[in-house]
Order: structure tokens, then sequence, then C-alpha cells
């Protein structure tokens, strides 16, 4: 059955609609992947909150760190990327962003936790909360606003912390670049945030 997006291209979505979804490529891999070949997808953006925390969010895709090189990650973008058939039959689409950007704080991957599943080929893996909210700073609209403050409201994320894993993101990063800039204001307002001298984002 097809899923129809509203307007922005968006559903709200639940985990189990993306584990269907994420289902739904691990099918069409198992036929094309050679014997014992895996396909790691470090999760980002709204589908890390949805299968990670359990959270009801409007999403339109899936996004994961981009794997240069990766004949399966090709594959299962060409055939449930944006506009596709997959795309078409669950309303939502794999969608590949590379690690710098958003920028991601160096050493990210050790800290991904895997998702178990069924799966024969891929393999799922959340990130951590305060890389996580790093990867929301720069853009900071009002969802990633609110993905912040769902984050922040599970008590796992520690100011001094975010803070470190920010300074590793930008650390290659021009400090008078407007973005960075942009992105500092918004981590003092999460910071301010945390300690509760700020009631919202």
């Amino acid at each position: 059955m097809r899923v129809h997006p509203d307007r922005a291209g968006s559903l709200l979505m639940t985990a189990d609609t993306l584990l269907a979804f994420l289902d739904g490529i691990d099918a069409e891999l198992a036929s094309r992947a050679a014997p014992g070949e895996k396909l790691d997808l470090h999760l980002l953006g709204r589908s890390a909150l949805i299968l990670g925390y359990g959270v009801r969010l409007m999403t339109k895709d899936v996004d994961v760190v981009d794997v240069a090189g990766s004949h399966l990650l090709m594959v299962a973008v060409q055939l449930f990327g944006k506009g596709c058939s997959g795309h078409q039959r669950y309303g939502v689409y794999l969608k590949t962003v590379a690690s710098g950007l958003p920028p991601l704080p160096t050493g990210y991957q050790k800290r991904y936790s895997a998702i178990p599943g069924p799966w024969r080929v891929i393999r799922l893996w959340l990130p951590e909360a305060h890389d996580l909210i790093v990867t929301k700073l720069r853009r900071f609209h009002a969802g990633d606003r609110e993905d912040v403050r769902i984050l922040c409201d599970t008590g796992a994320v520690d100011a001094n912390t975010l803070q470190e894993r920010f300074d590793l993101a930008y650390a290659f990063s021009d400090p008078d670049d407007p973005h960075v800039l942009k992105a500092v204001i918004h981590l003092d307002l999460t910071k301010e945030y945390l300690d509760g001298t700020r009631q919202t984002l």
C-alpha cells in the first residue's frame, strides 16, 4: 500500500514504521550481498530519536552516515532513496549524509551503539546523545530544537561533555565562519536549557 506524505513530504513516524522500512532494505540486499557481507548503517537525524528513544516525530527520511565506496549502500539508495520504489512504498526514504556535514565529533564511530534486529545484511547503529546534539547545532531550526530538547530531557546529557564533543566536531573549522559562530550561539542556548536558566529552546 502506498503511503501519502503531507505537503512537506513528512509523516508522523513510529519505530515500527521505520523498522518495516529497514526490513524492506534488508530483504532487497540479502539477494545481492556476497556471503557474510554486511552493511553498517550509522543513523543520524530524527530517525535516531524515533528508533533509539521510542518517540513519534515527523520525518521524511532515514539519514545515515555516508560510506564511500560501499556497493551495498549504493544499491540501497538506488532502491530506497528519494523518489525510488521503496520511498513510494513506505513513505520514507534513505539519505546519506557526509560525516563532515553536519560535523560529527572525532571518534563518533566508537560511541555508536548497536540496535539489535533480525536483519541478515544490515547492521543498525545509534549515535551517542551528545554526538547527535552536536549535529543539530549548526542548523538549529524548529525540528532540531525539538530534538535537542527531547535528548536533554532524558537526563543523559551533560553540559561539559557536550562542550567537549562540540570542540571535537569543530576542531578544524574556521572560528570566524558564520556557520560556526551560529553553532556556538546554539550550543550556549542548549547549555542554558540544561542548567535550567532557559525554559525552552
